[in-house]
């Protein structure tokens, strides 16, 4: 009777271990920031932003674009990697479309964290006169936060990407600087 007791006990300590970990990857959070857009002689203007989280990305799923990278080619990769949606960004209350996030990364930081947003590049603000690299495909979101769930980022519209075999996507390199994203905080 107490080996059927701890055996039971153990199975839904392993189930709850299981479902906690799985919680976590498909944990939706939604952020709001402000992004300055345009640059040089564009005037520059102040938009609202909103990101919605719905999924993180595993380091499995990382590790299956790989694959399908080195065994099919870049065609493959690509039409894998737009299948992924774990989320989405738009602007809000101005000119823009919304965009999906194929992959997302939460890092932990010894005060905070900073989560990592993966996009294919394309036209997101209509009232972007933005010169276009074909270099750099994709866009890529930077946040940085503190324990409060408050912080600010960086928006990286033209971006290269690095898949690790550690099961994480990284930014590689990037055509023009980064703009800023001021008063990020967690809408949930």
């Amino acid at each position: 009777m107490i080996k059927g007791f701890i055996k039971s006990l153990s199975v839904t300590v392993i189930i709850a271990v299981w479902l906690s970990a799985g919680a976590f990857l498909r944990a939706e959070e939604e952020f709001q920031g402000k992004l300055l857009t345009g640059s040089g002689v564009a005037a520059e203007k102040m938009i609202k932003l909103k990101i919605t989280i719905e999924r993180y990305t595993s380091a499995d799923e990382v590790l299956k674009l790989i694959d399908v990278f080195s065994q099919q080619g870049y065609e493959s990769f690509v039409d894998k990697f737009r299948t992924m949606i774990k989320g989405f960004f738009l602007p809000v209350g101005g000119h823009g479309v919304k965009v999906n996030i194929h992959a997302a990364h939460s890092i932990q930081k010894e005060k905070g964290r900073q989560i990592l947003l993966f996009s294919e590049r394309q036209t997101w603000d209509l009232g972007s006169m933005q010169r276009v690299d074909n270099r750099f495909p994709y866009m890529v979101i930077e946040l940085n936060l503190d324990d409060k769930g408050k912080g600010e980022g960086k928006f990286y519209e033209q971006a290269n990407i690095k898949l690790t075999p550690q099961g994480t996507i990284e930014l590689e390199s990037y055509n023009s600087p980064p703009k800023r994203i001021f008063a990020v905080s967690t809408m949930k």
